[in-house]
């Protein structure tokens, strides 16, 4: 029986669309991590300094960026980190994460950079935000219903449209419905853009809040700088 060979991904980019490094010049050093996430558990923040890819064996793995934005990487399913983002990984799942990572680094060099002071940062404004009361704002009509839920869905994130259609508790085959009853009027408010407006009609388009959108996001929830 002939051994199966199966390519699952080739690859210059990290998973964020940003361009791999140039391998560093000298003797390489490659190291193999085994990272295992109990469910609900995280990592601290922390950035990369080299080329790092991964491949997991088990559970769904959530990385999130200090931007907001984020990707969900499956079992079986190949991972290409960021490299020089702040960012961390979640088990947003309902079993534990198994992740196998390798590194190419130059002997003793320092792959992962820790962030403590973010966690510290972030407890800070979470007390400060329970502490101040949250303004109600309530919709006049249902079209302002769905305005106001896509802004909460989307918030300080990038988010691609499959994403929010399911975050605002639709199918995939509800295109239409999206498109009509959440995004254009909430476009028409100048509420939310194209996260590559330079390119409207991208397949892969995400769509962020504008100033005006996050604004009233900012009401809705309570939540201020």
């Amino acid at each position: 029986m002939a051994i199966k060979t199966t390519e699952l991904i080739r690859t210059s980019q990290s998973w964020d669309g940003a361009n791999l490094p140039d391998f560093p010049k000298g003797k390489p050093e490659l190291r193999v991590v085994r990272l295992d996430f109990p469910v609900g558990d995280k990592t601290d923040w922390h950035h990369h300094t080299v080329v790092n890819y991964g491949i997991v064996q088990q559970g769904e793995l959530t990385i999130v960026c200090q931007d907001g934005s984020k990707k969900t990487f499956h079992e079986g399913e190949p991972l290409v980190e960021v490299i020089g983002t702040i960012h961390r990984g979640e088990n947003r799942g309902r079993k534990p994460v198994i992740l196998n990572m390798f590194y190419f680094s130059l002997p003793g060099q320092e792959i992962t950079i820790q962030h403590p002071e973010l966690e510290h940062e972030q407890k800070h404004e979470a007390n400060k935000t329970k502490s101040q009361p949250k303004p109600r704002l309530v919709p006049k009509d249902k079209e302002e219903a769905r305005v106001y839920k896509l802004v909460l869905a989307l918030g300080k994130q990038v988010l691609p449209r499959r994403q929010l259609v399911a975050d605002v508790g639709l199918t995939q085959k509800s295109r239409c419905i999206f498109v009509y009853n959440y995004w254009k009027p909430s476009w028409e408010r100048g509420l939310i853009d194209f996260a590559y407006a330079a390119v409207p009609n991208k397949p892969e388009q995400a769509y962020r809040l504008t100033a005006k959108g996050l604004e009233l996001y900012a009401q809705l929830t309570g939540k201020t700088e």
